[in-house]
């Protein structure tokens, strides 16, 4: 009997599991990050095309950091140079240590996979990088 059990509750212990990933690439109007050296946690974010988006950022690092997306079609290769400027799409362009901040962005009107940076030399070297998908409205 114990057995028959286990069998049927292997489709809902999947259900529940994917149920709860699933809310994680749900969209989001916030981006919410913690910066230290050198990563950002999270290091993935979902955001609607086109809307108002909330951003909120603490370093926890020693060092200062930097919230860098890149436009769709340029991608950081190597290291942060002047010619990747062109390519910057918004920044938050300085996070000291300790601090906070908050601002707000308009997302990407154009979905698709935003490279993040951090522009501070070597610090994408050292893997400060995440990516921001930008969805479609429903």
């Amino acid at each position: 009997m114990k057995k028959d059990l286990s069998k049927s509750m292997i489709p809902f212990l999947m259900a529940v599991i994917l149920t709860a990933c699933g809310g994680a690439n749900k969209p989001s109007n916030r981006i919410q990050v913690t910066m230290s050296d050198f990563a950002f946690t999270p290091n993935a974010f979902t955001v609607p095309a086109g809307e108002q988006i909330t951003f909120a950022a603490t370093n926890n690092g020693a060092v200062a950091h930097s919230f860098v997306i890149i436009k769709l079609g340029h991608e950081v290769a190597g290291h942060f140079t002047s010619q990747d400027e062109a390519g910057v799409y918004w920044e938050q362009a300085e996070v000291s240590p300790g601090a906070s901040v908050a601002s707000t962005l308009t997302a990407p009107s154009v979905p698709g996979v935003y490279q993040v940076v951090c522009a501070h030399a070597g610090h994408f070297e050292a893997g400060m990088i995440a990516k921001l998908t930008v969805v479609a409205k429903p």
